[in-house]
């Protein structure tokens, strides 16, 4: 049962980490994509601001509205329209003055953000968000304060700020969700529990579409509350996820895709790294705030170097493999050339090696015909010797015609072997063992051998080979059945394949 347990908890695990890959490649894609076209939204940006700018009559909420959307935009306009609104009705100028510290702050003017902060009535800052808005003025003044005791001091007030927030929110948050969220966010914090803030946050970015600026810095706060519980995958899927609702809304103040960009260089993947970085660092230059780009040079500098450096070695191994691939092509049209040349050669080569065959095939056969020819006229002249003598009263033409008889089969078959030497070798295994023929000593040739030699030659009529040999054509007949009967396999195609001896001759 134990074990059933730890292989389902282990195959949930695996597929959930599966999942949340996928997840974040799937992110990834849509934010390369749209960063692809991100000239597009700041375009789109641009033009609904330009529309708000061309209102008529031009009122204080249509400034603080065309402020507002300058903010994470451009910050000198941002900055300039805040200032328009120094004599706007009370509300207004309270918001003005709360977003123009934040404005400062972030774009790192302190001094500014500070001035503008001690020469407002404390009663214009007392709210969470006004609150906030100095917090967050005198913890960027701590972190980049070079003197320890402006540091001190800027921790202080840090601090001081922080705890006038948390009053404000506990006093906002019993006619405000949102207020309460935050101020159980910032509590679960301050004990460090990091998932209940998660629980908290999401709970506050569930109010807002993934095309709205607060979805932007909500995501980006959820993704550094995953850093905390050291869960870099969430983190990195948050932080896409920002930087996605950046390009959309056509966000210029980024912070998502620089971490991104320094994210992906770190785990190799060079090119990705190099666009967000591109991305993020003519951003920066739009949104012109100078610790925004000096904070993102140095790594941007490292990103862009190191991708300069990889698409040299790439164009260098990519114009090696084209000479590589020149080189072989003309190697190929080379080996294409010489096999033509070859093959020309060696159809020319086939050509007279056929005229060759036929003229030996030719050769061959009137070869036999004189063989034949030869034997009738012997025969012949056997014959005529032998009537002749017989004519003559010769007493011992029997003996006379045995003699010539002898030396004309001796003379057949020193002619025949002479061209097909293994022709008692083939013949025979064309027989079976027992009635295989061993010619005697001082024969080269039987009868036996002589007729099917004949028949090799083409002379299939049993009165021809009778007429040749000097035998009646019964007894050819009886050695041709004789040895039909002796064959292996089929005895009616026994003569077909002692003629295909030849074959082997002419090869």
């Amino acid at each position: 049962m134990d074990k059933r347990l730890i292989l389902l908890g282990t195959f949930i695990a695996v597929s959930f980490f599966a999942t949340a890959e996928r997840t974040l490649d799937s992110l990834f894609t849509v934010l390369d994509a749209e960063v692809a076209q991100a000239d597009i939204y700041i375009t789109r940006r641009q033009a609904m601001i330009d529309s708000l700018r061309a209102v008529r009559p031009m009122t204080d909420e249509v400034r603080l509205r065309i402020a507002k959307e300058y903010q994470h935009f451009q910050s000198d306009s941002s900055r300039a329209w805040y200032l328009k609104l120094q004599n706007a009705e009370p509300a207004i100028r309270t918001e003005s003055c709360i977003r123009v510290v934040r404005l400062l702050a972030s774009s790192g003017h302190y001094s500014n953000a500070i001035a503008v902060w001690e020469k407002e009535d404390p009663e214009t800052f007392k709210s969470s968000e006004g609150y906030k808005s100095a917090w967050l003025l005198y913890s960027y003044v701590a972190a980049n304060a070079q003197i320890p005791i402006m540091q001190e001091e800027a921790k202080a007030k840090t601090q001081q700020y922080y705890d006038s927030m948390m009053v404000e929110l506990e006093h906002e948050a019993a006619y405000s969700e949102e207020s309460a969220l935050w101020l159980a966010s910032y509590r679960a914090q301050e004990r460090h529990d990091w998932q209940e803030a998660i629980y908290y946050n999401e709970q506050l970015i569930n109010r807002y579409l993934p095309n709205n600026n607060q979805y932007a810095i909500l995501a980006y706060g959820q993704a550094m509350l995953y850093e905390q519980l050291g869960n870099q995958e969430k983190r990195m899927e948050w932080l896409v996820r920002s930087a996605i609702c950046d390009v959309r809304c056509g966000i210029t103040d980024n912070g998502s895709s620089w971490l991104l960009a320094q994210d992906c260089f770190e785990a190799g993947d060079i090119r990705r790294a190099y666009n967000l970085s591109d991305y993020s660092l003519t951003n920066a230059t739009f949104f012109n705030a100078p610790t925004r780009f000096i904070q993102n040079f140095t790594p941007g500098h490292l990103i862009a170097s190191r991708y300069e450096h990889e698409h040299r070695q790439a164009a260098i191994r990519l114009l090696i493999a084209l000479i590589s691939l020149a080189v072989v092509l003309v190697l190929l049209g080379f080996g294409v050339i010489y096999t033509l040349r070859q093959n020309k050669k060696l159809h020319q080569l086939n050509a007279q090696l056929s005229a060759i065959n036929a003229q030996l095939k030719e050769a061959d056969n009137v070869k036999e015909q004189y063989i034949c020819r030869y034997l009738e006229v012997y025969s012949d002249y056997i014959r005529r010797l032998t009537t002749m003598a017989r004519k003559a009263g010769e007493k011992d033409s029997a003996a006379f015609m045995d003699r010539e008889m002898e030396n004309f089969y001796r003379s057949f078959d020193d002619t025949f072997l002479s061209l097909y030497g293994s022709f008692v070798h083939d013949f025979n295994a064309l027989l079976k063992p027992e009635l295989r023929i061993t010619p005697k000593p001082g024969e080269r040739m039987t009868v036996e051998l002589r007729i099917f030699a004949l028949i090799l030659l083409g002379i299939t009529s049993s009165a021809k080979i009778a007429d040749l040999l000097c035998y009646s054509p019964n007894t050819i007949s009886n050695y041709r059945v004789k040895m039909k009967n002796g064959a292996l396999g089929d005895r009616d195609t026994f003569e077909q394949r002692v003629q295909q001896i030849r074959n082997s001759f002419n090869v």
